[in-house]
């Protein structure tokens, strides 16, 4: 049985190889790293946008609290009723208009 002889690969093929392969490798590993960053920082930036949007709405929610009428004043007036107010009526006309 004869055997093919071995072929010789060059040194600088060989060199060439190896460093493509470094290259890559290190490309991937910056790349990935970059790639974390950002989606880190776009986490954090959601996160502070929804932030902000719950302190909006509480404070909507505070303002639409300080507006409503006191608990002592009905929102639905009964005309017939004996005891009826009419400034009470009228200050609650002139609150809701503006």
């Amino acid at each position: 049985m004869s055997s093919a002889p071995v072929r010789q690969v060059s040194s600088l093929f060989k060199i060439g190889r190896w460093s493509a392969l470094a290259i890559g490798l290190s490309y991937g590993f910056v790349h990935a790293r970059t790639l974390r960053n950002e989606a880190h920082a776009r986490h954090i930036d959601a996160e502070y946008s929804r932030k902000l949007a719950l302190i909006e709405e509480a404070k909507k929610k505070y303002a639409e609290s300080k507006t409503t009428p006191a608990s002592g004043a009905p929102s639905t007036f009964n005309f017939d009723d004996p005891n009826f107010d009419a400034d009470k009526w009228i200050k609650h006309l002139e609150s809701t208009s503006q």
